[in-house]
C-alpha cells in the first residue's frame, strides 16, 4: 500500500516543482515585461503581458487539472486495493477460500480432461491408421499366396519386403492398442477426479452455507435478544423515569402556576380591598352628612322626615345582604373603572 502511494506521489511532486518553476519563470517575464511597459511605446508591451497571463493561467489550469487528475487515480486504486484486501480477509475469516481453490482445481481439472481425451482421440486415430495399413498389408500379401504357383522375381521381391512390414505394422497396431488402452483409462482418471473435486467442492459450498446460514440466524437472535433487552430496559427503567420527570415537571409547572395565580389573587384582593376601604370613606362620609342637623330654616317635619331616611340607610347598609350588595357593586365599580382607565391609557 505504502509503495504504491508513494509511487503515485511522486508525478505529483514533480508536477509541483515543474508549476513553481513555472511560475518563477513567469514571474520574471511578467517583471521584465511590466518594466519595459514603464517605456514610451507601451501598447504592444502591455498586449504582450496580457498574452502571457494568460498563457500562464491556461498552464495553472493544465497544472490543477493534472494534480487533481493524479490525486483521483491515486484515491481510486487505493480504494481497489483495500477493497481487494477486504474481500481476501473476509473470504478467508468466513472459509470461502477453500471454495475458492476448489473452483479452480475443478477448471485445472476440467482443462486435464481435455487434453487427456484429446490425446485418447488422436491414439484412436493412430490405431485406425495402424490397422488400416496392416489390413492392407495382409490383403497384399493374401494375394500374393494365392498366385504363389506363378511368382516372377518381382513377386518375390515384394513379398520378402511385405513379411517384415507386416511384422512391423503388428507390431504398431499392438502399441497403438495398448496407447489407446491407455488414454481411455486416464480419461476415465481424470473424469473422476473431476467428478470427486465436483463433490468436494459441492460439499465444501453446503457446509460454507450451512455456516452462514447459522451465523445469519445466530445473528438474528442476538439482534432479537438486543431488541428484547433494550425494549425491558426501557419498561423497567426508562419508562419510570420519564414519568418521574414528567410528574416533576408538571407539579413544578403546575407551582409556578399557582404561585402566579396567587400573585394575582394577592394583586387583585389588594386592588379590591382598596375600593372598599374608599367606598366605606364614602359611605361614612355619606352617613356623616345624613345625619348632620338641619339648618334652623328646615322645619320639624323636615327634620324628622331625613333623621328617619338616615336611619332606616343606616340599618339597611347593616343588613348582611345589603351591605354584600353594596359591596359587589363597590368591587364591581372598581375592576369596571379600572379596566377603563388601563384600555383609556393605553
Amino acid at each position: 500500500m505504502l509503495p504504491v502511494r508513494s509511487s503515485l506521489r511522486r508525478p505529483v511532486v514533480a508536477q509541483t516543482e515543474s508549476r513553481a518553476t513555472a511560475e518563477a519563470h513567469s514571474s520574471s517575464e511578467l517583471a521584465s515585461s511590466s518594466s519595459s511597459t514603464t517605456s514610451p511605446g507601451s501598447i504592444p508591451s502591455s498586449s504582450r503581458s496580457s498574452s502571457e497571463l494568460k498563457d500562464r493561467l491556461r498552464g495553472w489550469a493544465e497544472d490543477t487539472a493534472i494534480s487533481v487528475r493524479g490525486r483521483a487515480d491515486e484515491f481510486t486504486s487505493t480504494t481497489k486495493t483495500a477493497l481487494s484486501q477486504l474481500g481476501f480477509h473476509l473470504n478467508r475469516i468466513t472459509g470461502y477460500e477453500e471454495i475458492e481453490a476448489l473452483k479452480r482445481r475443478v477448471v485445472e481439472q476440467e482443462t486435464r480432461i481435455n487434453e487427456a481425451r484429446n490425446a485418447a482421440r488422436s491414439a484412436k486415430t493412430a490405431y485406425d491408421i495402424a490397422v488400416a495399413q496392416r489390413s492392407n498389408s495382409q490383403r497384399e500379401i493374401n494375394d500374393l499366396l494365392q498366385r504363389k504357383s506363378s511368382w516372377t522375381q518381382a513377386d518375390i521381391v515384394r513379398f520378402t519386403t511385405l513379411v517384415p512390414q507386416d511384422h512391423t505394422l503388428e507390431q504398431e497396431e499392438v502399441h497403438s492398442r495398448a496407447a489407446v488402452h491407455d488414454a481411455e483409462e486416464a480419461v476415465e482418471r481424470e473424469f473422476t477426479e473431476l467428478m470427486r473435486t465436483i463433490l468436494a467442492r459441492y460439499h465444501e459450498e453446503q457446509v460454507w452455507s450451512d455456516k452462514i446460514r447459522s451465523a445469519s440466524t445466530y445473528g438474528s437472535l442476538a439482534a432479537l435478544a438486543l431488541n428484547l433487552l433494550v425494549f425491558v430496559t426501557a419498561i423497567v427503567f426508562v419508562e419510570p423515569w420519564k414519568r418521574r420527570r414528567l410528574a416533576m415537571t408538571f407539579e413544578k409547572k403546575i407551582e409556578e402556576m399557582g404561585l402566579e395565580h396567587k400573585a394575582v389573587v394577592e394583586a387583585s384582593m389588594t386592588e379590591i380591598g382598596r375600593q372598599l376601604e374608599m367606598h366605606a370613606q364614602r359611605l361614612d362620609v355619606l352617613h356623616s352628612t345624613a345625619i348632620a342637623p338641619a339648618p334652623h330654616t328646615t322645619g320639624p317635619s323636615q327634620r324628622d322626615e331625613t333623621a328617619n331616611v338616615s336611619t332606616r340607610v343606616w340599618e339597611k347598609s347593616r343588613d348582611p345582604e345589603v351591605a354584600g350588595a353594596i359591596a359587589s357593586a363597590a368591587v364591581v365599580a372598581g375592576v369596571l373603572g379600572w379596566f377603563l382607565q388601563s384600555w383609556l391609557g393605553s
